[in-house]
C-alpha cells in the first residue's frame, strides 16, 4: 500500500516565553501545558523548561515537522487565548507566514477572539486577506477567579461571524473543546452548543478540537447526527502513547458512531514531538476481538484524507506539488532528522 498521506490537523507555533505570559493565569497555563512535555517525551529526547519556553520561530516549527516526522502538510491552528497571553499564544501573523511561505505544505486557520468581537471582526478581514484556510475560535477565558464563556449557537454574538466567516468563501471552523486547561469551568467546554449552529450553517464544517477527553457520548451523537461536525483529536490521540485501552474506547466510539470520515488526526504539535504520536497511532491496533479494526483505509482516511476532503484537496495532485520541494529532497537525501533538532539548532545559531 502506498504510504497515507499525512496532514497533522491541529499545529502550533507557540510563543510560551516568560515575556508573553500575562499574570497569574499566564503563569498557571504554561505550567499545566508543560506538565504534558516530560510525561510524553521520552528523556532521552526532551529538553529543559527554559527552552520549551521558547517564542517559536516559524521556520524551526515547520522544519520540527516536516523534517522530523513522515507528516506531508500541516493545519496550524492560531489561537486567541489573551487572558493568559499577550499575543494569544499562537499569532495569526506566523499562521499569515507560513501560509505564504510554504502554501503547499500548510493550511492556516486563522482566530477569532468573541471576547472581543468588534476588534476581532477587523482582524478576521485581515486574515482572509492574508488568505486563511478556516478560522479557530476559543470558547472561554478567565478572569478574576472565573470562567467567562459563550456559546456557538449565540444568534446575536456568534451567528453574524459564522454568517461574514461562511460569506467569505471559507467552509471550515474549529472550536476547542472537552479540554479545560488552567482552572476554567469544564461548562465551557461542554459540545452542546454545536448542534444548532450546524444545522444553521449546513454549508460550513465544524471541527470539536480536542474530542475525546470530556463529554465522549454527546460528541459521538453529535458525529452520528450532523453530517458537517467532525471530530479532531488534537491531544486525546496521546491515549494511543499513554493508554492503549482508552484510546481503543475513545476511537471505538467515534468510528461506531460517526465512522471512519468523521475522525481527524492531530498530534498537538509542538508540545508533544510530532513522530512520537505518528508513530504510535501508526503502531496501534485495535483489541482483535474489536469489531471495528483500523484499516489501511482507515488510517489513510484518519491521517489526512479526510481534512483533505474538508479543504477540496486532492491527494494525488497534492503529492505531484510537494514531491520536489526542499522538505522532500532533504529528507529523501538524509531520511527523518533526530526529534528535536530545528530546536537544538535554533539554540546553537543563537549561542546559547
Amino acid at each position: 500500500m502506498t504510504r497515507p498521506f499525512v496532514i497533522d490537523g491541529v499545529t502550533h507555533p507557540y510563543n510560551f516565553s516568560p515575556e508573553n505570559q500575562r499574570g497569574r493565569f499566564g503563569k498557571l497555563f504554561s505550567d499545566v501545558m508543560y506538565s504534558f512535555f516530560p510525561v510524553i517525551n521520552p528523556p532521552d529526547i526532551a529538553f529543559s523548561r527554559a527552552e520549551w519556553e521558547r517564542n517559536w520561530d516559524p521556520d524551526d516549527f515547520i522544519e520540527t515537522v516536516l523534517l522530523e516526522s513522515e507528516t506531508d502538510m500541516i493545519c496550524t491552528h492560531s489561537l486567541p487565548i489573551f487572558d493568559a497571553y499577550v499575543d494569544g499564544l499562537a499569532d495569526w501573523r506566523k499562521g499569515a507566514y507560513l501560509k505564504k511561505a510554504y502554501p503547499d505544505r500548510v493550511l492556516w486557520y486563522g482566530r477569532f477572539d468573541m471576547f472581543d468581537p468588534d476588534r476581532s471582526m477587523d482582524e478576521l478581514e485581515a486574515q482572509i486577506e492574508a488568505g486563511c484556510d478556516g478560522i479557530k475560535f476559543y470558547p472561554a477565558r478567565y478572569v478574576d477567579g472565573r470562567t467567562r464563556s459563550w456559546r456557538l449557537d449565540d444568534e446575536k454574538l456568534a451567528f453574524p461571524v459564522l454568517d461574514r466567516i461562511r460569506k467569505s468563501g471559507l467552509k471550515n471552523v474549529a472550536i476547542h473543546k472537552a479540554l479545560p486547561l488552567g482552572p476554567v469551568s469544564h461548562e465551557s467546554m461542554n459540545v452542546g452548543d454545536i448542534s444548532a449552529a450546524a444545522e444553521c450553517f449546513p454549508d460550513l464544517n465544524f471541527q470539536i478540537v480536542h474530542a475525546g477527553f470530556l463529554f465522549v457520548d454527546e460528541t459521538k451523537f453529535l458525529l452520528l447526527n450532523n453530517p458537517n461536525v467532525f471530530a479532531t483529536m488534537e491531544a486525546s490521540f496521546l491515549a494511543c502513547m499513554l493508554n492503549h485501552q482508552e484510546f481503543g474506547r475513545l476511537i471505538g466510539e467515534f468510528l461506531a458512531y460517526g465512522g471512519a470520515d468523521k475522525i481527524i488526526y492531530a498530534s498537538a504539535a509542538v508540545n508533544p514531538h510530532p513522530r512520537l504520536v505518528l508513530e504510535a497511532f501508526c503502531a496501534f491496533q485495535m483489541p482483535p476481538a474489536s469489531p471495528l479494526q483500523l484499516t489501511d483505509d482507515t488510517r489513510a482516511k484518519i491521517l489526512g484524507g479526510n481534512l483533505a476532503r474538508l479543504h477540496g484537496i486532492d491527494i494525488d495532485t497534492q503529492r505531484r506539488k510537494i514531491s520536489g520541494d526542499r522538505f522532500s529532497t532533504t529528507r529523501t537525501a538524509e531520511g527523518l532528522r533526530p526529534p528535536w533538532t530545528a530546536v537544538h539548532g535554533a539554540a546553537r545559531r543563537k549561542g546559547a
